[in-house]
């Protein structure tokens, strides 16, 4: 019989006298939770937010905002500037294929014309410009056996087609045209000549970067969903590119300006909620710990950065506005995370790992531990650990086989780099924020909980030297490492009590300053705390980290809300391991700093976002409200 095993197993299973008792146990547990105070924390988020919707400050703010958009949108709408790009670029996206591969062959040419000469007059030969020269040919030689428009191509290709509904975030409708295609071959032929002129001036690679980043410019302007999506994709890889913050922080403020622009347009929708506020407090907050600090000017450049990332908080709740976008989200951190981790793993395999942050008293065994694209093993395990619950939210809530079997994929590359990284802080992190999930995903899983709390010392006996030891030196007060930071803990304690109500301010340099009054020989290098809710106290004082524990409960709130009483499974358990992602990380926190990096800070807000986002969602279908999606805004035009 079909499924005859399965459910002979399963019959088995809640028959027992452990199963039903385990199971009594979980109702148990969910019924606490669910009534008096614990009720109110893990559940009635919905109801603080209309509250707030309903209170002076939430109507009022209603009201501004709603003028302010409507004055504006009028002259945006009716700006000569605007109507010309947006014509302009409507133009160019109906140009014939063979229009642009002219246009590119011409320029090209021109290019290699320009660095003969040059070679001829000075005797100077730049083998890149003439690898671009050549490079920019080959790529206008395929388009000239093709005379369709270019939008045309990109809705009919699968491939390209694929990249812009899937992830650009366009529609169908957006590259809809049944006209002819536009362009002069005579007009795009000449115009390869300025590019091959300038070319004598600058260097050819810079234009072809130029020229591209117009386009990209433009499609994020247009949609800001693509500059959302490129940014969760790229941003572990922005350490290898010069002034990656500065790089961060702009694309981060052009896509939310972006976003703005159409949130003021009308064709986009943004919901404004209690947690919303918070962040809000919280980002003047470290704006005050930059103004008044013993760092100086540093402190206030590392608190205009923490504000810029933070926004990828709102980014998110903004753009993420539907069960598609939020799936889609996903899956960029998931391929961004997989390439991440194949590179970790071609580092421990092709012994390029370092033994730098290595114990040889305690891990004797190891190697060496991996770092990535990441500057220490730990910032690395923080990244993976706030983004491996999500991926296997995506296991366990895909219906499709290849998807799941990708996010299958995924998951076991993150969790192969965790181990290699030698992390503590962030296995541990990890392992209660899956107990956690492995709840919320179920309340008949407690039995799953309970089995492996009971079997966990054994396996742990039954494991290599080298792993075993990273668990049971986390207690071991003969570990060199713990005694280092068992000193930075208590100095830094001393320190926080001194400045309890103001803090010393934002970033390293305030630390610095002041930490070497309290530390004792040894330890007076330190840089933080090692610790992220000390390092905090530390910096903003009482009322800060009364501010951040504010959000933290808040967000609590709202992932266990969601949990509690979300009916779309796939939102519901996205959600749910968006929210462990950020236990895991904040229990990591406890044995190391993670903000230090400031993509780790970054990726820690937008998994926050993600969580928020998701409850949005569910909110929105549960009370049958209209969110403007996609589908609706996606278009080619400002």
């Amino acid at each position: 019989m079909k499924g005859g095993f399965k459910n002979w197993l399963s019959d088995f299973a809640e028959g027992s006298a452990i199963m039903r008792g385990l199971g009594k146990l979980a109702n148990g547990m969910y019924k606490c939770i669910s009534s008096g105070v614990y009720g109110f924390v893990f559940g009635s988020y919905d109801t603080v937010c209309e509250t707030y919707d309903d209170s002076a400050i939430g109507r009022e703010q209603a009201k501004k905002r709603g003028r302010i958009s409507r004055f504006l949108s009028r002259n945006i709408e009716n700006s000569i500037y605007i109507n010309a790009v947006s014509a302009m670029m409507l133009y160019l996206s109906r140009l014939s294929m063979r229009v642009i591969g002219i246009f590119f062959m011409s320029a090209g040419f021109y290019t290699l014309l320009a660095q003969t000469l040059i070679y001829l007059i000075t005797d100077n030969f730049s083998p890149v410009s003439s690898v671009i020269a050549f490079s920019l040919i080959a790529f206008g030689l395929p388009l000239l056996l093709s005379g369709r428009a270019f939008c045309r191509v990109v809705s009919d290709s699968a491939f390209l087609g694929g990249i812009a509904r899937g992830f650009c975030g366009f529609r169908e409708r957006s590259f809809k045209y049944d006209g002819p295609p536009t362009g002069k071959k005579g007009i795009a032929f000449i115009l390869g000549l300025p590019f091959g002129i300038l070319s004598c001036f600058v260097d050819p690679a810079l234009l072809v970067l130029l020229l591209l980043g117009i386009i990209v410019a433009y499609l994020v302007m247009v949609n800001p969903e693509f500059g959302y999506n490129g940014i969760l994709l790229s941003v572990p890889f922005l350490a290898v590119l010069p002034h990656s913050t500065i790089l961060l922080m702009g694309c981060t403020l052009y896509t939310f300006f972006s976003y703005v622009m159409k949130l003021i347009m009308g064709k986009r929708y943004f919901r404004s909620e209690f947690m919303d506020a918070l962040i809000v407090c919280f980002m003047a907050v470290l704006m005050c710990g930059g103004i008044v600090s013993y760092g100086g000017a540093q402190s206030l450049r590392v608190a205009l950065v923490y504000i810029t990332l933070v926004i990828g908080y709102f980014l998110t709740v903004g753009i993420v506005n539907s069960k598609e976008a939020l799936k889609r989200t996903v899956n960029v951190l998931g391929v961004s995370m997989t390439l991440v981790s194949v590179y970790s793993l071609y580092q421990n395999f092709g012994r390029s790992v370092s033994a730098e942050w290595i114990n040889n008293e305690m891990l004797g065994e190891i190697e060496g531990r991996v770092f990535s694209i990441f500057q220490t093993p730990n910032r690395f395990g923080a990244y993976l650990i706030l983004l491996l619950p999500m991926i296997a939210a995506g296991v366990l809530g895909e219906n499709s086989w290849y998807k799941k079997l990708g996010s299958m994929l995924c998951f076991g590359l993150g969790c192969a780099c965790l181990i290699y990284t030698w992390a503590k802080g962030a296995w541990l992190g990890f392992i209660f924020a899956a107990f956690i999930f492995i709840l919320m995903w179920n309340r008949k899983a407690m039995g799953i909980v309970v089995i492996a709390v009971i079997i966990a010392p054994f396996v742990i006996s039954l494991l290599p030297q080298s792993i075993a030891s990273q668990f049971t030196g986390e207690v071991d007060l003969a570990d060199v490492f713990a005694n280092y930071r068992m000193f930075i803990w208590r100095e830094s304690a001393d320190l926080a009590t001194d400045y309890a109500l103001t803090g010393i301010g934002i970033g390293e340099q305030a630390f610095c300053s002041v930490y070497p009054n309290y530390s004792f020989a040894g330890a007076e290098t330190a840089s933080h705390a090692h610790n992220l809710f000390l390092q905090l106290f530390i910096e903003v004082g009482v009322f800060g980290f009364v501010t951040f524990v504010a959000v933290i409960i808040c967000l609590f709130q709202a992932g266990f809300t969601l949990a509690k009483i979300g009916d779309d499974k796939e939102i519901r358990i996205i959600g749910c391991g968006a929210l462990c992602g950020i236990i895991a990380a904040l229990l990591h926190g406890m044995t190391d700093y993670i903000w230090c990096d400031y993509r780790v800070f970054f990726v820690f807000w937008i998994v926050i976002g993600v969580v928020s986002a998701a409850r949005r969602i569910d909110y929105a279908m549960r009370s049958k409200k209209v969110v403007v999606s996609n589908d609706y805004v996606a278009d080619l035009t400002l």
